[in-house]
């Protein structure tokens, strides 16, 4: 055998026969891979990568299972493995040809009731054909980087939509017919009660694609054409963002570094569902130095594995939640708790006590803006001189999808446009847009940043808390000391060609109509 490198070759692409013929857990065991040279017409020859220069009775194995001559050629054992992953991706992503199989094949429901510990979806080896189909669709999910996916029935369709960059594209339609077999296996695979089709079940699950491994959280609900199943994919591999990479200006990165370097008070970051909340708060745990300091968290769930930080799950039905967890965290000495959500006025309250007596406490809340927390505080049954002498600061925050970088262009700023955005008719404004390409599904969008406002509690608006003053009060008082609304943040992002007009309307626009009331 000799040593080579297939994949810088561009006429050598993988071939269909071994990944079709070949399970990819054999694959994985002996480090094969089987590709083709397309210069060569009629060329029926495979050229086997090999990890193993021991391997000569696999080679022989391969050669019986395809039935044509193969060539050996020893690579690093590392390379194979990357190029079984990524040839096996790519014969596995099309979702419609599992659709289209499901019509050819019977399916058997009693099958569905076999689940390996953790499913790997690029093993289409002895898989029914719902099997193959609900892998296909999860696998696509994940390749489009979608962060949920929605299995939602309708009265001829069972309808597939991933939720990409905050938004919920439709990407597959299943017959009516195959919608019983589709949500039992979603339900087998999150652990839950097939049987059970009139309450609401939560599942989880974890899959493997190569060398990925993803947590899935599960919920069924249902509904009048039947159940529906939302999908949320947690990626253990996913690499947590830094402060920096958040898309926070430069003044508002300065004074929130700061403001997670004080010692005690309650630091709130605010927004709806899905604004990004929880990656802020990992980004400035993993800016805090943990070896001179004690933090602990508690989630629901935990979504990344912080080093040096204690992390617990809450249990509700066990009787953990946020208010007693944070009461018995407290007997942990810390310096530091993040507590995932303050949902209600006991953990309102433990939160206050504990920043009021010697602990940094970060948490979210779900409000339209900064001051609208300080309300919903009070809304909650917190006394305002509590408010005003524990909270340091709030944070509101939305995500909006970046232009895609590989078919951005200039757009012209319409008039309409500078005046939703509460901008000065002879306002120069630079815009731009996507036009749509195959980098970003011709969405126009790749990603996302966040845009932001900061509002310090200092003695000013401590004051004005206490007096019981409204959210638009507070609001006024803020932007007169010099706080950036979201919306100064987003034509910031416009002028600066990180996201368009319509995102940034898209998202702030509830916060505006709060704001202007």
């Amino acid at each position: 055998m000799l040593q080579n490198n297939l994949t810088n070759q561009a006429h050598i692409e993988a071939s269909a026969l071994f990944v079709e013929r070949i399970p990819i857990a054999f694959a994985r065991r002996f480090l094969v891979m089987g590709y083709r040279d397309t210069s060569v017409e009629n060329n029926d020859e495979i050229l086997l990568q090999v990890g193993d220069e021991s391997a000569w009775h696999v080679v022989d194995t391969v050669r019986r299972t395809l039935g044509c001559h193969v060539r050996p050629i020893l690579c690093e054992p590392e390379e194979v493995l990357a190029q079984i992953n990524q040839g096996y991706q790519i014969h596995n992503r099309s979702a419609d040809s599992a659709v289209a199989k499901l019509k050819d094949e019977e399916l058997d429901p009693r099958k569905l009731s076999f689940l390996d510990h953790r499913d790997d979806l690029l093993d289409d080896s002895h898989q029914t054909p719902v099997i193959k189909l609900v892998n296909s669709f999860l696998f696509d999910a994940i390749e489009a980087r979608a962060s949920d996916i929605h299995i939602q029935p309708r009265e001829n369709e069972l309808v597939v939509r991933q939720r990409i960059d905050g938004v919920l594209f439709q990407t597959l339609t299943i017959p009516k017919e195959h919608q019983e077999e589709v949500i039992s296996r979603l339900k087998v695979l999150g652990k839950m009660n097939i049987a059970e089709k009139r309450l609401p079940q939560d599942g989880r699950a974890s899959v493997q694609v190569g060398d990925r491994v993803i947590d899935l959280r599960l919920a069924a609900l249902p509904t009048s054409f039947g159940e529906r199943i939302v999908v949320r994919f947690l990626d253990k591999s996913a690499r947590l963002y830094t402060l920096e990479e958040l898309g926070m200006g430069e003044n508002g990165l300065k004074r929130f570094r700061r403001l997670i370097q004080l010692e005690h008070g309650l630091l709130l970051v605010t927004g709806p569902t899905g604004s990004g909340k929880s990656t802020t708060l990992y980004a400035a745990l993993q800016e805090i130095n943990v070896a001179d300091l004690n933090v602990l968290t508690l989630e629901d769930p935990i979504e990344y594995q912080l080093e040096g930080i204690s992390q617990t799950q809450i249990n509700t039905k066990k009787g953990l939640t946020f208010a007693s967890g944070l009461r018995n965290v407290l007997r942990q000495d810390p310096d530091i708790i993040m507590v995932g959500e303050i949902r209600d006025r006991e953990t309102a309250e433990m939160a206050i006590q504990s920043a009021l007596t010697g602990h940094l406490v970060f948490s979210t809340l779900h409000t339209n803006d900064a001051a609208s927390a300080v309300t919903r505080l009070i809304d909650l049954g917190i006394e305002p001189f509590l408010v005003a002498s524990s909270v340091i600061a709030v944070m509101a925050q939305r995500l909006v999808r970046r232009i895609c970088p590989e078919c951005k262009q200039p757009q012209e700023a319409m008039l309409v446009d500078k005046q939703s955005l509460g901008l000065a008719d002879d306002y120069e404004l630079s815009a731009w847009r996507g036009a749509g390409c195959k980098n970003c599904r011709d969405t126009g969008h790749h990603g996302r940043v966040g845009i932001y406002e900061i509002m310090e509690v200092g003695d000013e608006l401590g004051e004005l808390i206490q007096e019981r003053a409204n959210a638009s009060e507070i609001r006024q008082r803020a932007m007169q000391a010099g706080m950036q609304r979201l919306l100064d943040d987003g034509v910031y992002k416009i002028q600066t060609g990180q996201t368009t007009i319509d995102e940034v309307l898209r998202v702030t626009m509830r916060a505006v109509e709060t704001q202007s009331e």
